[in-house]
């Protein structure tokens, strides 16, 4: 499994860092997208270095974790080059199943709702998987663990974004080897931070860069008070242009750069057995 940051910046970015948005391909070559913001195609295309044009086929399924325009702001254009390229499969959706109801319903019904001679809906242009809020999913050999992160308290409405426990399944059918937690957009939750990660290799954290704090994203100096151990497996990813921090300084493992690979150990360790095997046969 590899895990490629095409984009690690907040909803308003340059083209310098792009929307927070990242790439995982299984072990079989097939490509998850973990959001899909307003800027996907250029961001998709710079770091896989191919056509704008052809972007949307590398896209066998895509994740959303929330309704932000940073994150679903592409939907609209996959769920179209999709359709009118006729390709063969829809890409897959995995989504919290309220919030899938309410994409289509709130942001995506409005424009693709229906086309010359015919009434559709999300199903006409993805092969939908609604997921429950606590729930797993299995795709191509990687579990994926829905944690519900608070990202906006309203008192009346609370916004949740859906972050990703993220694990590659054993020949037993069972998690194995390094598990890496996503946590999508959130406000700053030690407690809830500290438990998640108690069984983490890898944490990608929003990280909030700005003078002043939003409350609705985990802002670096929060993040800082954080224990040792845990900084030192977290990545920062989801910040401001120009940061000032240097995090490597403060315990942190470091800031996420566009474009930057993650391998997971146990996809290392397969690749040195087939060269051991090969070279055996020699």
């Amino acid at each position: 499994m590899k895990i490629k940051f095409i984009g690690v910046g907040s909803a308003f970015t340059t083209r310098q860092y792009f929307q927070s948005n990242l790439l995982i391909t299984a072990g079989n070559g097939r490509n998850m997208l973990i959001d899909c913001g307003t800027d996907i195609r250029f961001s998709l295309s710079e770091c896989l270095s191919i056509s704008e044009n052809h972007v949307s086929d590398v896209i066998d399924s895509v994740y959303v974790s929330h309704l932000h325009s940073d994150h679903i702001g592409g939907m609209e254009w996959l769920a179209f080059q999709s359709y009118f390229s006729q390709r063969p499969n829809r890409p897959g959706l995995f989504m919290e199943e309220s919030t899938m109801y309410e994409m289509w319903d709130c942001s995506l019904k409005a424009g693709l709702g229906c086309i010359e001679g015919k009434q559709m809906h999300l199903t006409d242009y993805f092969r939908c998987n609604a997921v429950a809020g606590d729930g797993v999913f299995l795709w191509e050999g990687i579990f994926f663990t829905l944690v519900k992160m608070p990202h906006i308290i309203t008192g009346y409405k609370n916004f949740y974004s859906y972050g990703l426990l993220i694990e590659e399944a054993g020949t037993d059918g069972k998690g194995c080897g390094e598990k890496f937690f996503f946590t999508t957009d959130t406000q700053f939750t030690r407690k809830l931070i500290m438990d998640v990660s108690d069984n983490v290799s890898v944490i990608f954290h929003d990280c909030e860069t700005s003078p002043g704090k939003s409350m609705v994203h985990a802002h670096y100096n929060d993040l800082c008070t954080l224990p040792s151990e845990l900084k030192r497996k977290m990545w920062l990813y989801h910040y401001q242009p120009d940061p000032v921090p240097r995090p490597e300084d403060d315990g942190f493992a470091g800031f996420v750069t566009k474009g930057q690979e993650f391998v997971s150990h146990r996809t290392e360790q397969e690749k040195s057995t087939r060269r051991v095997s090969k070279t055996s046969k020699v």
